[in-house]
């Protein structure tokens, strides 16, 4: 089941200020405390300076980096740069404290069990967790056999990046025989047996950013033949 905290840190900030919205809104409603809707705020606004801060100083550090090669291997006459800028951090918000995500979750079991939440509130709280994605169609396949053994399988590509298939024949394992990006594919191996109608099996599942995602297709059967 999809969790409701992003993983995402730059997406969990933006999720802490829109949780700390709800709270300013709702929090009365469901029977949090005034400093409890104050630390929500908190809370936001110490996620936003940690993880802004930590991303400033890897480019500060990648800064400091490209001084460094430069004041020590630079060819001769090369030009010094000006030294990196510092950079100061700015002061915590009064009453932060850490373990911001467990806060946040103890919070929303609280709202939940509250007898005015409504999955509207949840929404407002950012801690309903999202829609699991539309189930993914498998492929459909189509075989037809051709002259010199070989066979044109069809398909569609349904948006996806690739189409990887399978083969099996002669009761033996399931093969890869391509990963195709376009429709169709033509499967021109020679029989097992020299001049002998076999019967292929396939089986194709799309990949994405090379990883295979959706289920397989349903396994088809073609008999090659001369």
């Amino acid at each position: 089941m999809p969790d409701y905290v992003e993983t995402n840190e730059a997406a969990l900030v933006v999720q802490l200020n829109d949780h700390a919205a709800g709270m300013s809104t709702h929090g009365t409603t469901l029977g949090f405390t005034a400093g409890e809707i104050t630390q929500a705020a908190t809370d936001a606004s110490m996620a936003s300076l940690v993880v802004n801060h930590q991303s400033i100083i890897q480019s500060k550090a990648q800064e400091w980096t490209e001084y460094k090669r430069i004041v020590l291997n630079a060819p001769l006459n090369t030009p010094l740069p000006s030294i990196p800028t510092a950079y100061t951090a700015p002061p915590m918000p009064m009453g932060a404290l850490a373990a911001i995500k467990a806060r946040f979750r103890q919070r929303a079991e609280r709202a939940k069990a509250h007898p005015n939440y409504t999955a509207a509130i949840g929404e407002d709280l950012r801690i309903v967790a999202p829609a699991p994605p539309p189930g993914v169609p498998k492929p459909k396949l189509t075989g037809t056999p051709e002259t010199n053994f070989a066979v044109r399988l069809t398909f569609t590509m349904s948006g996806h990046d690739q189409l990887e298939i399978y083969s099996r024949r002669g009761g033996g394992d399931w093969t890869l025989i391509t990963v195709d990006t376009s429709n169709p594919y033509v499967d021109g191996r020679p029989p097992l047996v020299p001049n002998q109608p076999e019967v292929r099996e396939y089986r194709g599942r799309y990949k994405d950013h090379d990883e295979p995602v959706g289920d397989w297709s349903d396994v088809i059967s073609v008999t090659s033949q001369a």
